[in-house]
């Protein structure tokens, strides 16, 4: 008998799917699993699933069909027998395209509507009234009084010209996203935008599945809504194409390839953030992901989904983003004329604004990378002056490659000796558990000689050049041969060397960035620098990297461009007083504020316990303080469904996961690792719909996340989240 794989064939049917376990399966296709893990009854609903997915094929479009058979002969066992067969049947009856398809090349996609919006709603009158609010709420949400108070207090704000900003603290549960939208979607008329910015994306998913659309529901406006983010998050279709003529040996990478064909026929957006996927460092990706250019004369330039994210933002009247996105690109046209700015969890937007500014150049890794290069055309075994050399003209091209190359070397390690002849003047230093040493510096004292290090920055940028241009023409010459119908060698080549220039501008990025930074004396003064010396007596393992000193100033810009900006958080003041936050977001000091009471009673929905324990080890950074918390979570008394557990580090979150996620304590309930089992939003639905969950988070989870139905019943804090003392001030 043939033998299919329905986990192969769910993951590429049902690409968007948060979980392919039989019974999350069964539980999105209404199949009935009366019960789990009994031999008899999986096998049953196993048989049904296999026809849910016979079912899902037929209805895919023919030429979807035929690209999906040629490439499933890679699947495990037989399971290219299920798209062959329903390929080959479809062949014969000839099958027009459906209206709601289009057909782009070898691509079909699903007919994306007009941008164009046909009938711009009218302007409505904010109710005033309290009783006109019940009217509207009624049958969708609860009438709190806090939070029509915070609804009113926000709609004053809106009306009052001469409040330019305000800060709102919400408690946790007051349904502050719902109130700060209530209060803004009256003022959305004509050519005026709101925008939100959320930190996380986690919290952008929750305002566009559920706030925005319980809004749009209660009020009955006509307000258009779009995510903004940055083009990597958009499907390239000139990309994937050519990935599926490129051949690969990886597994995952064709279960991709055949999942994306799949939801190319469903997807409104191309946002790859759809795929839920637990990592998007798969190999394909680096091909896949939009560069973010206009993609004009290409053959999918009319139907690019960066393009229609960008033409539908410009359209929308709520334009939904995250801090760190906002703050690189608050000088966009995308924002519109002075719209009005919502900042949610507000406490935390000035780290947002300084982690934007974060960065590092690996120069280690910069002189590793081009000599592979060297490597991949002089010296392996199989390199390329060897195989093509002679007989496709590449002589003139190698020979002045190969200097340039040690040249260019040679110039990052006199980087590297200026930077590290500096380490005396470090204002600290820290020794890491890897043995690599890390030194802050402020910018001054780094590049007291200024000329010097920028000299040695261009001529490394002179070098790169110089090796793109070289490396450039060497491609294609070789393209040219690979399109005469030569060994497909020369296809394996160009991917190799392609993937070479990637790294190469990512480099020569950082460096403008660098360089752009000891240029002018402002930047230079608001920067504080690190060197991350791998090893300390080696003075070619010195790297750099640099953050904004005081964001503040870089936020108060950002405030500029809005008409109105809106701060909102549950923790804002300190004893009553908004001062300290105030001036952290460089507002001033008469800044109006509001306190919003809280709708339930702290003390009698929470309990807190602390853990006193001589035996917990000191160091919570320490392999033995990882062992205490698997030890701890083994012996906790399992009487809550839903569990949340923090960490501060996704590596302590993988370790843990790995040493007691199988473990039979567990065995009721779902057990969920950021990182590990799936993206954020993925994590977020799954642990809303499992009856008992355990979810070992960081970051995201810390603070806003809201679960909808599903409480937390008991929430865990391994370690306090304090930065580092020795973080640069």
């Amino acid at each position: 008998g043939k033998a299919v794989d329905t986990v192969e064939l769910a993951q590429i049917l049902f690409p968007t799917y948060p979980s392919y376990k039989l019974r999350d399966l069964t539980a999105h296709l209404k199949i009935k699993h009366l019960n789990p893990h009994r031999a008899d009854s999986d096998a049953l609903v196993t048989a049904k699933l296999l026809l849910k997915i016979i079912a899902k094929i037929e209805t895919l479009p023919q030429v979807t069909l035929n690209t999906l058979t040629a490439l499933s002969k890679g699947l495990l066992r037989d399971t290219n027998y299920i798209f062959e067969a329903i390929a080959d049947k479809g062949r014969h009856q000839k099958r027009p395209l459906a209206k709601s398809f289009q057909q782009v090349r070898n691509i079909v996609l699903k007919k994306k509507p007009s941008l164009s919006r046909a009938n711009p709603g009218r302007r409505a009158t904010f109710p005033v009234n309290d009783q006109d609010k019940k009217k509207l709420f009624r049958g969708h949400l609860r009438y709190r009084r806090a939070q029509v108070a915070l609804i009113n207090r926000l709609h004053q704000f809106w009306q009052n010209e001469q409040e330019k900003d305000l800060l709102i603290e919400a408690p946790n549960g007051t349904g502050k996203s719902f109130s700060y939208l209530f209060s803004a979607a009256y003022e959305l008329y004509g050519p005026q935008k709101l925008v939100i910015a959320t930190p996380t994306q986690v919290l952008q998913q929750q305002l566009l599945e559920h706030e925005i659309p319980q809004l749009l529901q209660v009020t009955g406006l006509d307000l258009t809504v779009q995510v903004v983010k940055s083009p990597s998050h958009y499907l390239d279709l000139d990309g994937f194409v050519n990935s599926l003529y490129q051949t690969s040996d990886n597994q995952q990478t064709l279960l991709l390839q055949m999942g994306i064909l799949v939801w190319l026929t469903e997807t409104d957006s191309g946002d790859l953030d759809e795929l839920q996927l637990t990592s998007y460092q798969a190999p394909l990706f680096d091909k896949i992901r939009h560069p973010g250019d206009a993609r004009v004369g290409t053959a999918f330039s009319q139907v690019d989904f960066w393009n229609r994210a960008r033409a539908r933002a410009e359209q929308a009247d709520i334009l939904v983003t995250n801090h760190a996105y906002l703050a690189n690109n608050y000088l966009s046209s995308i924002w519109g004329s002075k719209p009005y700015l919502i900042v949610d969890e507000a406490h935390r937007f000035i780290d947002s604004v300084a982690s934007s500014r974060t960065d590092q150049l690996r120069l280690e890794s910069l002189w590793g990378a081009l000599s592979h290069l060297r490597n991949v055309f002089f010296f392996a075994p199989n390199c390329i002056a060897n195989r093509f050399g002679d007989s496709l003209g590449l002589d003139f091209i190698l020979q002045k490659l190969d200097p340039e190359i040690v040249d260019t070397i040679q110039r990052i390690n006199v980087l590297q000796k200026l930077l590290y002849s500096r380490r005396q003047e470090a204002l600290s230093r820290q020794s890491l558990p890897n043995q690599s040493l890390e030194l802050s510096f402020q910018g001054k004292t780094l590049f007291a000689d200024k000329e010097a290090c920028l000299d040695s920055i261009t001529a490394i940028q002179r070098g790169l050049n110089n090796v793109r241009q070289l490396l450039t023409q060497a491609m294609a010459i070789l393209y040219d041969h690979q399109k005469e119908g030569l060994p497909s060698e020369f296809e394996s080549t160009n991917a190799e060397l392609s993937d070479d220039m990637d790294h190469l501008d990512y480099y020569v990025e950082q460096l403008y960035q660098l360089a752009g930074l000891v240029k002018e004396p402002s930047k230079l003064a608001q920067t504080g620098f690190i060197l991350i010396i791998t090893n300390a007596a080696d003075q070619l393992s010195t790297n750099i990297g640099w953050l904004l000193l005081d964001p503040a100033k870089e936020a108060a810009k950002i405030y500029q461009h809005f008409a109105k900006c809106l701060f909102v958080s549950a923790t804002l003041s300190s004893n009553g007083s908004f001062a300290f936050m105030k001036q952290e977001l460089a507002l001033p000091k008469d800044t109006p504020s509001y306190s919003s009471p809280a709708s339930f009673k702290m003390n009698k929905r929470l309990q807190v316990m602390a853990v006193h324990d001589q035996q917990v080890p000191a160091d919570p950074n320490s392999q033995e303080f990882e062992q205490f918390i698997e030890s701890f979570l083994k012996k906790m008394p399992l009487v809550n469904d839903h569990i949340l557990v923090l960490f501060t580090n996704l590596g302590t979150i993988r370790n843990v996961f790995e040493q007691i996620g199988a473990d039979q304590h567990f065995k009721d309930y779902e057990f969920l690792a950021q990182g590990v089992t799936g993206s954020n939003q993925r994590l977020a639905k799954r642990f809303a719909i499992a009856k008992k969950a355990i979810l070992l988070g960081a970051n995201t989870f810390w603070e806003g996340v809201d679960f909808n139905h599903a409480e937390v019943d008991l929430a865990i804090v391994t370690k306090l989240p304090f930065e580092s003392p020795d973080q640069p001030e």
